[in-house]
């Protein structure tokens, strides 16, 4: 194999790519906050989803295997080394966080920790039960990063953060509902009930289409109560999601590569969004 492709492959299905996107949301929460931007938080957050994204993968590659992903592929190349890079990231985050944060954010961080690890193991069999269960779960999860931005930065708990929180929670709703389309196959053996599977392709996009719009409800609530003149810049996430709703309609379109690239690294663009209006409103 080519370096180049390893790096690559690597940084798609090593998850590099959605830990950045992710992380993305605790920098854009800095901004809209007007705090300091901390860089060592940064790199506490991307170790932390590191450290449950190669845990989780670890665990399901079995079942990856049956997909036609090229994840499993590339991970099976050392496969029995991930164990201690898993480790090695979970080690990393919690010393950085006990050397720069402090002991709400270090308990908080390893709430974030067991949600992370425990879905795979303990609350995936409930998405057997409860449609979209999965879902709900992640969402709330990736979602709480915000509340963890304000604990780490010690920011007041407020009506503002808590709309944030919201706004987020629901964006990742969207993509990680998204992203039950290329798990169908695997999905349906296991019985999962996730959006796809009980509503069908077709009127499960539909669906999301409706949900994109409703998100942005809280969004503009803060837009609303806050005043700032840069936020509205987000809303131009609306029709990138859009986009690859309307793409996975395609019949001829490569649902994993628009799973994997295109809806896991939307969030990357959420800061610049936010500076762009920055600049302009000054």
């Amino acid at each position: 194999m080519r370096i180049s492709n390893f790096i690559w492959n690597e940084f798609i299905y090593g998850g590099h790519w959605f830990s950045i996107s992710a992380s993305s949301i605790v920098f854009s929460t800095m901004i809209i906050l007007s705090l300091q931007i901390r860089w060592d938080l940064l790199i506490i957050v991307y170790l932390l989803l590191q450290c449950v994204y190669n845990y989780n993968h670890y665990k399901e590659l079995h079942l990856d295997s049956l997909s036609s992903s090229e994840r499993p592929n590339h991970l099976n190349i050392y496969i029995k080394s991930l164990p201690y890079i898993t480790l090695i990231y979970g080690i990393s985050f919690i010393f950085l966080i006990v050397y720069f944060g402090n002991i709400e954010s270090l308990i908080f961080c390893i709430f974030l920790l067991f949600l992370g690890i425990s879905f795979t193991s303990i609350f995936k069999k409930f998405t057997a039960k409860v449609i979209g269960f999965k879902n709900y779960y992640a969402s709330f999860t990736l979602g709480s990063l915000i509340i963890f931005t304000a604990i780490y930065c010690s920011y007041e708990l407020n009506n503002h953060l808590f709309e944030l929180f919201l706004f987020s929670t629901f964006r990742f709703f969207i993509s990680s509902s998204f992203s039950d389309i290329k798990d169908m196959p695997i999905d349906k053996k296991q019985n999962l009930i996730t959006f796809p599977i009980y509503f069908g392709k077709q009127k499960f996009l539909t669906f999301l289409h409706i949900f994109n719009f409703i998100t942005f409800i809280p969004f503009f609530i803060i837009i609303i109560e806050t005043n700032l003149n840069f936020i509205p810049f987000l809303f131009f996430t609306y029709f990138y999601t859009f986009y690859y709703i309307a793409k996975a309609n395609n019949r001829n379109v490569d649902i994993q590569s628009l799973t994997n690239i295109v809806v896991d690294g939307e969030f990357i663009f959420w800061p610049f969004l936010l500076l762009i209006g920055l600049k302009i409103t000054a």
